[in-house]
């Protein structure tokens, strides 16, 4: 079972309670493990650095003072390797307008900034940690009323604080009516992953990385969901097309440090059965040909030993590394989620030209996606449907207005 710990120098836990907070996160996916560990680094390292202890601090009763906690936020929205003792813009000696110097020190402060899902991150660490702390060292029914009334209220604070963050959107104003892929671009990629074409930037394993890629495409599944899949999870028969997707738990027969899985709930997804013939070739006739390959069932392998992971499961840095040769082939960036983001616009274009009720299209949608009934992360996919709604409403009460002048 993989779990993340925070270390000394000589390899022994850093903080006890640092490590049973941690401990609490077994059984999560690696890469969230990892971001949760990181995040309550940066806790204890500031308060460190602030020769404050918290475990000391909780056990007391005192917590920490609302000046310290706002210096700490303010700090958390700041990068690492921001020093808070240096200046944050070194003026060349002939900048000497006062005016001048503050708008560039004000726009590297801002640059200096992280975004707001990762200053969120943080003061959701502390918040936690302290709620730890303080569950392990106050019973709750015997506990100081003032300590309690204390710890409620600051736990308030950074939650409020936390929610804020939340609703924060970009300034930046896109046009939504804009593809995340263009359609040349996007044809430009399919024709590129194709073994035979002669734009195809790998030199080996052309089959294998075909079938990613077209996988993503044509699903829309999750990187984990597809890192994960296995020959059984394939239907081999009745319409030929569709494939197992399903959360499962730490699977014991992974080798994989760095375990992937399905971030939302089972369902089927759909592929054409011209690529589920393709996918079966490669099992028949590439995958077992690869030594290794026959000790477990996982679909895609290394077909490279050079780490010894020949016939391994392909890490999760394997599937991004195929990814990355794309974009840079193609020169623009090529990531799973945003082949998610080109299947939701043309299942709107292809459920708008079936006509199918809004209602509908979305139900259809939270199932391809995995998402629950009353999910709100449709809103996130449908603004370029609703955008273009929007302005053709807006063209035609337009034109009604310049008719009656």
């Amino acid at each position: 079972m993989p779990f993340v710990a925070i270390i000394d120098e000589n390899d022994c836990p850093a903080c006890p309670y640092a490590s049973a907070y941690l401990s609490t996160q077994f059984g999560r996916a690696f890469n969230t493990q990892l971001r949760k560990a990181n995040e309550l680094l940066f806790v204890l390292d500031y308060f460190g650095r602030k020769k404050i202890d918290l475990a000391e601090r909780v056990q007391s009763g005192q917590l920490i003072s609302q000046k310290e906690y706002l210096q700490f936020h303010t700090a958390s929205a700041g990068k690492k390797q921001h020093d808070e003792q240096q200046p944050f813009v070194d003026c060349r000696p002939d900048v000497s307008a006062k005016s001048l110097r503050n708008a560039l020190s004000a726009n590297a402060r801002q640059l200096a900034r992280v975004s707001s899902e990762t200053h969120k991150g943080r003061l959701r660490r502390l918040r936690q940690y302290l709620e730890t702390l303080y569950q392990h060292f106050h019973d709750f029914f015997s506990a100081d009323p003032a300590i309690v009334d204390r710890c409620e209220k600051l736990s308030s604070l950074i939650k409020l604080d936390e929610d804020s963050l939340g609703r924060n959107r970009p300034q930046g104003v896109a046009d939504p009516t804009d593809s995340v892929i263009s359609d040349e671009g996007f044809e430009r990629l399919r024709e590129m992953i194709l073994p035979s074409s002669a734009n195809n930037p790998f030199k080996g394993s052309k089959i294998r990385n075909y079938l990613i890629v077209s996988i993503l495409a044509e699903s829309g599944i999750r990187r984990g969901a597809l890192a994960k899949l296995k020959i059984s999870d394939f239907q081999f028969y009745g319409g030929f097309d569709l494939i197992k997707i399903y959360r499962s738990s730490i699977d014991q027969t992974d080798p994989r440090l760095d375990k992937p899985n399905q971030k939302t709930k089972a369902h089927f997804a759909r592929i054409p059965p011209s690529l589920m013939g393709q996918i079966k070739h490669y099992i028949n006739h590439v995958r077992s040909e690869v030594p290794g390959s026959d000790q477990h069932d996982f679909v895609f392998v290394s077909e490279k030993g050079s780490r010894g992971t020949l016939g391994m499961p392909l890490s999760l840095k394997s599937v991004n590394g195929i990814l990355q040769s794309l974009s840079e082939a193609l020169g623009f960036y090529v990531h799973p989620h945003l082949l998610r983001h080109k299947w939701n616009e043309t299942f709107d274009k292809e459920g708008s030209e079936q006509g199918l009720e809004d209602r509908l299209l979305e139900d259809a949608r939270n199932y391809a996606m995995g998402w629950t009934a009353n999910t709100t992360m449709g809103k996130t996919y449908n603004e370029k449907r609703i955008a273009e709604r929007a302005r053709a409403i807006s063209a035609a009460h337009q034109k009604r207005v310049d008719k009656k002048r």
